[in-house]
């Protein structure tokens, strides 16, 4: 692999790795492992605030043992419970350790990653127009910002599409902010120590 393809490398993997543990946390508990389940949602805690409110759950059927995703709560309305299952007569739900935002966030900047070598060098140092960045913050910002400040609480529908649009967008910022500081290093690296001039 050439040195310059590694910043790709190393970011695709971590977001391979990111979503795979986001997803095996409650399907995890939902098979038992409560102990491992429980270190994984302590473990992304302070990637998010984790109020289940805001999050989804893998439900599990009682009936058949089949899975779905869906919202823990039935209501939007805020609640600071960060409890990491529910109960409901047909079905139990374990909380995904991330909130429904951060879901699309990660999601969609996996498929960013995939979708990146189609539209650019995976080596190049240079980013798109920094107005794409801004318009793909407003949705979040406003959505997010609204929320903040008691206008109105979202819906994890509305968390989910803005979460995605920010996503989707930033591995074409980040990766070439990557190859640059990884070009940089390289560079530092090559430089002789304690230079030896002529006199």
């Amino acid at each position: 692999m050439s040195g310059s393809k590694l910043p790709f490398a190393f970011l695709l993997a971590a977001m391979l790795l990111f979503n795979f543990f986001i997803f095996l946390t409650p399907y995890l508990a939902s098979m038992g492992d409560e102990g491992t389940a429980g270190m994984l949602q302590v473990a992304f805690g302070p990637t998010c605030h984790q109020l289940t409110s805001r999050s989804l759950c893998l439900f599990k059927s009682k009936a058949d043992g089949g899975y779905s995703i869906a919202d823990c709560f039935p209501s939007s309305e805020l609640s600071y419970s960060r409890v990491n299952q529910v109960d409901y007569p047909d079905k139990t739900g374990y909380k995904i350790p991330v909130c429904a935002r951060d879901i699309a966030i990660y999601l969609a900047m996996l498929l960013g990653l995939i979708l990146l070598p189609l539209l650019q060098k995976i080596e190049s140092e240079n980013w798109p127009s920094r107005w794409i960045l801004v318009a793909a913050c407003v949705p979040i910002g406003l959505d997010g910002g609204f929320q903040l400040i008691g206008i109105h609480e979202s819906t994890n529908l509305l968390r989910l599409i803005t979460g995605a649009i920010v996503g989707l967008a930033l591995p074409f910022y980040i990766l070439p902010i990557m190859n640059s500081l990884y070009i940089f290093l390289q560079e530092k690296l090559r430089k002789p120590k304690g230079g030896h001039g002529k006199v």
